[in-house]
């Protein structure tokens, strides 16, 4: 029962668009009542006496519903690495906390221009100094994301591998 409790559905717009991910629960639902075409089975199945579903890996809907892409992404932790490819900022490594460029002691917003994914080491020389007092240089200028971003958010860091095909404009 565990494994069907963490089977997770890629559901697209009727536009081939990324939508949202479904539980199994809910994609079963969704199939029953015809309201989605599976485009990619999982291997996993449902069976009871008198018939067997397939729980579906990819699932696109039967109708156009209006996508908020113009979703509000919230400005945390994890949204950050994802923006920045759990990558730092300043060195390249992989990040493992988050740096405003202009110290919020400083007077530094919290705001996506302002706050980057960095090592710890790049974290401690940065310490609470200005980017000209340090020898780091910023990689590229961090952007508030925009389209939809928001999509990655909900998809996390580790997608299904069967839904890259999918996901390329996300």
């Amino acid at each position: 029962m565990n494994n069907f409790e963490n089977h997770r559905t890629l559901i697209l717009n009727a536009t081939y668009q990324p939508l949202s991910i479904a539980s199994a629960k809910r994609s079963i639902s969704l199939l029953l009542s015809n309201k989605i075409n599976v485009i990619k089975n999982s291997n996993f199945e449902i069976r009871s006496e008198s018939s067997t579903i397939t729980i579906p890996k990819v699932a696109a809907l039967n109708y156009y519903v209006k996508a908020p892409y113009a979703r509000r992404v919230a400005l945390n932790r994890e949204n950050i690495f994802i923006r920045d490819k759990y990558i730092c900022q300043y060195c390249g490594n992989q990040a493992e906390s988050i740096d405003h460029i202009i110290p919020k002691s400083k007077g530094g917003q919290h705001e996506w221009q302002n706050v980057v994914a960095c090592c710890k080491k790049c974290n401690l020389i940065k310490a609470d100094k200005y980017l000209n007092q340090t020898i780091l240089k910023l990689a590229q200028a961090p952007l508030k994301p925009e389209g939809n971003f928001w999509i990655k958010t909900i998809i996390g860091s580790n997608p299904d591998p069967e839904w890259k095909e999918f996901l390329i404009s996300a």
